[in-house]
């Protein structure tokens, strides 16, 4: 029953090159505030593919975990959640232009139209940003605050270029620079990676 009202009540959703049948909406109904985190209701047999961003109409998702709940042993939907994507960018790593490749007349090869050095690795990557707090101590004076810290998300299909690691750059397309500190690959395995970022001044 759960099944059919998906496929005949959602909305068509697409994950990756495939389509299927869904309903997004809020994580938090009982809090009419904005929010970051959506679940996803679909059909059983819906192809929702690992790590790749679901588009719903104008909005895309990033998903973090997707369910299969069952009855007397049969799956009766898909479950998801996902964060929304409220940015977009590029991951950089640096190459230090002395250690760079070298063309016929050993001049560096690679690094034309690049930021000294930093070199984009993976264009176009759909992230979520979510401030965690603007500075790491408590009461910090105002003016004190050295820099921003965010959570971002972003999709699992990333690799198939480049594994984020600490130290690497997200540059967004407003052109703000972000050093990546850490990288969760656990909690979201599968579907997104968590990144803990900060101003980079690099």
């Amino acid at each position: 029953m759960i099944a059919g009202q998906l496929s005949r009540h959602g909305n068509v959703l697409i994950s990756g090159s495939d389509t299927f049948k869904g309903i997004v909406a809020k994580a938090e109904v009982s809090y009419d505030r904005p929010t970051d985190e959506y679940t996803l209701l679909a059909a059983y047999n819906a192809t929702i593919n690992s790590g790749e961003i679901i588009t719903a109409s104008v909005n895309r998702y990033i998903p973090t975990k997707i369910e299969k709940p069952s009855a007397d042993n049969m799956e009766v939907y898909l479950r998801g959640f996902a964060k929304i994507v409220n940015a977009s960018g590029d991951l950089k790593v640096y190459v230090d232009p002395m250690n760079a490749s070298t063309d016929g007349w050993d001049e560096p090869v690679g690094i034309d139209g690049t930021d000294y050095g930093w070199i984009t690795k993976k264009t176009g990557v759909w992230a979520n940003f979510l401030k965690l707090t603007l500075n790491a101590e408590e009461n910090v004076e105002i003016g004190q605050i050295e820099s921003a810290v965010f959570l971002v998300t972003i999709p699992r299909n990333v690799n198939a270029s480049i594994t984020p690691v600490s130290e690497h750059r997200f540059e967004t397309r407003t052109g703000r620079k972000w050093k990546i500190e850490d990288v969760d690959d656990m909690v979201y395995s599968d579907q997104s990676y968590l990144l803990r970022v900060v101003s980079d001044e690099r």
